[in-house]
């Protein structure tokens, strides 16, 4: 599944978290480390196992647990109308 940021949103990395703005609504978003890892690897065409696959090797966690995270994180950007599949 490839998912892909709304166009037109801001995205900013601010000390641990990242912060993503709709300037059309004024919403935003803010990930920590983790879902910043997880979108910036996302953004650059990983696939959602790849990431999976890579987080659960470098942090020594479950590849499961770490697939449900992502899948999550999303779902949770779709509802909130800030990614969608492409």
């Amino acid at each position: 599944m490839e998912v892909v940021l709304k166009e037109g949103l801001l995205v900013q990395k601010v000390v641990d978290e990242l912060v993503i703005l709709d300037p059309q609504s004024g919403d935003y978003f803010t990930l920590n480390n983790m879902g910043a890892l997880m979108l910036e690897k996302l953004q650059a065409g990983l696939s959602t196992a790849e990431i999976a696959e890579q987080i659960s090797a470098d942090y020594t966690v479950d590849c499961a647990q770490v697939t449900q995270d992502l899948t999550d994180l999303l779902a949770q950007l779709a509802l909130v109308d800030l990614a969608h599949k492409r």
